[in-house]
């Protein structure tokens, strides 16, 4: 999975320096994370890179740089909008993925994507 995330491209970045203050592993900085900050964006930077695919809860909180229990206490505000969907159940893990089939979603995709060449093209020509 990390080797799909550092693929993804300039926008998002696996942050290094070790770990963090709780002692998890830091988490994919990515464009929702940068502009809005909270867990539910980090969540969704995760889901978007990794879209396709499905996470466990568990998976989500690593990736993302958060606790489980702050996974599952935002968890509700996704379902509600309809981002994300449950695909399966493994043994006692559940396992999510982005519901790319919903319009809202799509035009994140787009965002998490664009922005970021939209603001580095217009550094360069204002330089």
């Amino acid at each position: 999975m990390l080797k799909r995330t550092l693929q993804a491209g300039a926008c998002c970045k696996f942050l290094s320096g070790g770990k963090t203050r709780r002692g998890a592993n830091p988490g994919v900085q990515g464009t929702f994370g940068d502009l809005f900050g909270g867990p539910t964006a980090q969540m969704l930077d995760v889901l978007v890179l990794h879209r396709g695919y499905d996470l466990s809860l568990k998976e989500l909180a690593e990736y993302s740089g958060l606790s489980s229990k702050t996974v599952w206490q935002n968890l509700p505000n996704l379902f509600r909008y309809r981002l994300v969907k449950r695909t399966r159940n493994i043994g006692n893990a559940k396992m999510i993925t982005l519901d790319t089939s919903n319009g809202a979603v799509k035009r994140l995709i787009e965002v998490e994507f664009r922005l970021p060449f939209t603001v580095t093209r217009e550094k360069l020509v204002t330089r």
